[in-house]
Formats: structure tokens, C-alpha cells, sequence
């Protein structure tokens, strides 16, 4: 009796739109990664269009929260707000939580300690988003 013949990968490594793929998430990460920190202060200055932003800690070691949004200039201001949201929920008791302080307290942390980036994207930013939670872990996604 023949054995059953095992599904091959070999086509996959060389699969042009995989390879394609994997490059343009990595020239994403890395130009997001090159993008200046912002204070959120000073978000207002997002530009108007789609794209992903990242909250980190000014040191830029803690990643806490990613987001892809229709408008960065709307989205990321939000986040100073109490009614920042993701989905109508606010990531502000996740972070007190998080950082061991009362809710009443974090905006001042986020003022005091906390730098956004962002990368304006009209395609896909859904999906970088995505990969950036799976490399970066964030905090507050979960």
C-alpha cells in the first residue's frame, strides 16, 4: 500500500507575493520605527488620513498600545480624552491598571511619560496593524 504523499511547502518560500508581502510589512516597520516621537500634546498634527499609531513610553522600551484608524489627526488626540476609544472603549482604565495608579491619573502620565508615532497608510493598515501587535506586544492590546 502507498503511503500518502505529504502536502510539500517548497513552493511557498519562493512565492513571489509572499516574499513581496513580508518586504513591505518590514519597510512599514521600519519606517515607523524611524518616525519621530510625538508628544500627544502635539498629535493635533497627525496628518488627516488612514494610517497606524503606536503609544510608547518617551524612552521608547514599553510599547502599550497600537491602532490603525480612518484619521490619525482625530484618533490619536482622542487618546487625551476620556472618551478615548477603541471600539467605544476607553484604554485609559487598562493602562491605570496597567501602571498601578488611579484612572484620574493617567492623563497626566500620558502627557508626562508618553510619545506617540504614526505612519499614514491608505491601504492595509488593518492588516500592519495587526503584525505590529504580534512583534511588538503591546500592553494594552489584547
Amino acid at each position: 500500500m502507498e503511503s500518502p504523499v505529504a502536502p510539500s511547502l517548497r513552493g511557498r518560500s519562493g512565492d513571489p507575493g509572499l516574499a513581496s508581502r513580508l518586504t513591505q510589512l518590514e519597510m512599514n516597520f521600519r519606517r515607523l520605527l524611524a518616525c519621530a516621537p510625538t508628544k500627544l500634546e502635539a498629535a493635533d498634527k497627525a496628518p488627516a488620513g488612514p494610517g497606524v499609531w503606536v503609544l510608547t513610553d518617551s524612552d521608547l522600551t514599553t510599547y502599550y498600545y497600537v491602532e490603525a484608524c480612518q484619521t490619525l489627526r482625530v484618533a490619536i488626540p482622542n487618546l487625551m480624552r476620556s472618551s478615548a476609544a477603541r471600539r467605544g472603549e476607553s484604554i485609559r482604565p487598562q493602562l491605570a491598571d496597567h501602571l498601578g495608579i488611579p484612572e484620574s491619573r493617567v492623563a497626566k502620565y500620558l502627557s508626562d511619560h508618553c510619545v506617540v508615532r504614526w505612519l499614514q497608510m491608505d491601504d492595509d493598515a488593518a492588516h500592519f496593524a495587526h503584525f505590529l501587535i504580534a512583534v511588538l506586544h503591546p500592553t494594552l492590546n489584547e
